[in-house]
């Protein structure tokens, strides 16, 4: 195997090792946690909120709004009272378990808190991880080290079949690239119209729109790497399932945004705030919600795939 093989293969290694080193950090923040002293506390606090939090595209500074628990309780530490918000020791990034948690913190309750006695503000609840939460994170690390080993070493036996089985044997290469890329871009597809596919059938609550307007925020360019202004629809709304209230801003399936400001604006102004309007809510998590479903429209994609089918048949000719 060549040295451009085993680099390749040693940066494609670096994403499940950032999982790995996650993993690690968290383990030794529980080990951390799991010596703190504790004390009683009582809730005083217990509803949802909702907060912007990044989109996780590394090249935009694009956020969406997401819904959390807020819980908030009080302890007292050498007869000085305290008040802490974080319920566990895991990074709650939203739209998890909301519902959840409010019933298992409601007003009134006792509760032990557990707290950092090097900086007593800092407290939790919840000390412990779910034990789902190391096998799941073991589980993606071993897939995704299998996958990147099978990609790498599996294409070679690939190039090696189609030399001997197209025309002309020299594009083998870029034969199997583009039938790799055309495999991964119709399981993409397919993962997408799946999900549109639920989301129609998702239960119905009423809506009201809370804030109506523009998000501006910056991206980079994929062609010069500058970045650039990005506009897009700033619609937030709240629903309520179960007696629970939830926020969101989720329209279609995609976020769209564009480089003019007016056409953000004109479909904001499709929300004006203050109105009525209902979204689809996922039944299995009611925090998750969207306006409008993708349609039938979501057929055009399949064109990625039989577009890189076609442009590998022209070249193996």
């Amino acid at each position: 195997m060549s040295a451009g093989t085993w680099v390749l293969i040693l940066v494609l290694i670096g994403f499940p090792g950032l999982i790995l080193f996650a993993v690690i950090y968290k383990y030794m923040e529980v080990k951390q946690a799991s010596r703190w002293p504790s004390v009683p506390g009582r809730i005083v606090a217990s509803g949802t909120a909702g907060r912007e939090v990044s989109r996780g595209a590394a090249d935009s500074s694009d956020t969406e709004v997401r819904t959390f628990a807020l819980i908030e309780y009080e302890y007292t530490v050498a007869n000085r009272k305290y008040r802490g918000s974080r319920v566990g020791i895991g990074e709650n990034m939203g739209n998890f378990e909301v519902a959840e948690t409010i019933a298992r913190y409601p007003v009134g309750k006792q509760v032990t808190v557990y707290y950092n006695p090097s900086k007593r503000e800092q407290a939790v609840l919840e000390r412990d991880l779910p034990s789902w939460i190391w096998k799941a994170g073991i589980i993606i690390v071993l897939v995704l080290v299998g996958l990147i080993f099978g990609a790498v070493f599996g294409y070679g036996k690939l190039v090696d079949v189609l030399a001997d089985v197209v025309p002309n044997p020299a594009r083998a290469p870029f034969v199997a690239i583009s039938l790799c890329f055309a495999a991964v871009a119709a399981l993409v597809v397919f993962a997408i119209q799946r999900q549109a596919s639920l989301q129609r059938k998702w239960p119905i609550a009423q809506a009201r729109i809370e804030s109506s307007g523009v998000h501006a925020f910056e991206s980079r360019d994929s062609d010069d790497g500058r970045l650039r202004t990005q506009y897009r629809a700033d619609v937030i709304y709240s629903y309520e399932v179960a007696g629970v209230r939830y926020t969101g801003d989720k329209l279609g399936s995609a976020s769209v945004s564009s480089n003019v400001e007016a056409a953000a604006r004109r479909k904001a102004a499709r929300y004006p705030a203050g109105s009525a309007i209902q979204v689809h809510y996922n039944p299995a998590n009611p925090a998750e919600a969207i306006v409008k479903p993708a349609g039938w429209a979501l057929l055009l994609l399949w064109l990625i795939p039989l577009a890189m089918l076609i442009l590998a048949y022209v070249a193996a000719q």
